[in-house]
């Protein structure tokens, strides 16, 4: 029982896809724009193919859900605009940049030991190396994490994930997914967070207290780190959200850019030592 609930817990927190943003998600460009002068956040005007329903090559194709993907799609905005944000906003205002720089390697190195673990099932045995290797250094080295020791001696941090190795054997993807309060997902990658919570070392602390404070402080920490970065969101944040997560996902499977549709999956590149 107490692996299920820190599952439960931990999994928003490791899925990865993408985590959820502010502001609830307007119809149209235009009203996001609007939506965002209101609020006193400028996205800018431009627009990029992560913007565009029919840019950055079709991804709109691997969407058929989408009317039901934004409905889940607006919830997770108002769950983030009243809860996560704030919380985001809060920790960032009492936390001095250096701690807070601290608090993200020491959970990054924790996440190399999945990167790892899943490399290894790719049968991707560089990549392996290099993020077990990773955490060996930083772990002793640096601290428990806390410093990266490791990019020092150009090991450098990659990541990855079990969607990326069901992939890998050939599982399709499945449509484009909005999984609630964890965000942007697909058939594939919703169906693998659970297991891959288990490739979390926190879970397995018996102390509920601090599995669970440290499973709150990630997902503050994680929500922080992208403050700044969300508004590089401009157009239809929904659209915009979408295309960058495929694509984020076809480059770590070393797909071609140009998506697959949703009853699709082709053979991943074999330039990497298979």
């Amino acid at each position: 029982m107490r692996i299920w609930i820190a599952a439960l817990v931990s999994a928003p927190l490791i899925a990865l896809s993408q985590p959820v943003f502010a502001q609830p998600v307007p119809e149209t460009a235009g009203e996001t724009r609007e939506a965002a002068i209101q609020s006193g956040e400028d996205w800018g005007s431009a627009s990029t193919p992560f913007d565009q329903a029919g840019g950055a090559g079709r991804f709109d194709e691997q969407d058929p859900w989408e009317g039901f993907n934004r409905k889940i799609f607006g919830f997770n905005e108002f769950v983030d605009r009243y809860a996560l944000k704030p919380a985001a906003k809060g920790y960032r205002w009492v936390t001095p940049e250096w701690l807070d720089n601290t608090v993200t390697r020491f959970f990054s190195n924790l996440g190399d030991i999945g990167d790892g673990l899943n490399y290894v099932f790719q049968w991707r045995w560089g990549e392996a190396g290099n993020s077990l290797g990773r955490f060996t250094i930083n772990t002793t080295l640096g601290v428990a994490g806390l410093f990266d020791v490791a990019s020092d001696v150009d090991l450098g941090n990659t990541d990855t994930s079990l969607d990326v190795t069901l992939g890998r054997w050939g599982v399709a993807r499945g449509p484009y997914l909005v999984v609630p309060i964890l965000g942007p997902s697909s058939v594939r990658d919703a169906a693998t967070i659970y297991p891959s919570s288990y490739l979390w070392p926190v879970i397995y602390l018996e102390d509920d207290l601090a599995r669970y404070s440290l499973a709150a402080l990630y997902g503050v920490d994680l929500r922080a780190d992208l403050l700044d970065l969300e508004r590089n969101i401009i157009g239809d944040r929904y659209t915009f959200i979408r295309n960058a997560y495929l694509q984020r996902r076809l480059m770590q499977e070393g797909k071609d850019m140009a998506p697959a549709l949703p009853d699709e999956d082709p053979e991943l590149e074999s330039d990497d030592g298979w």
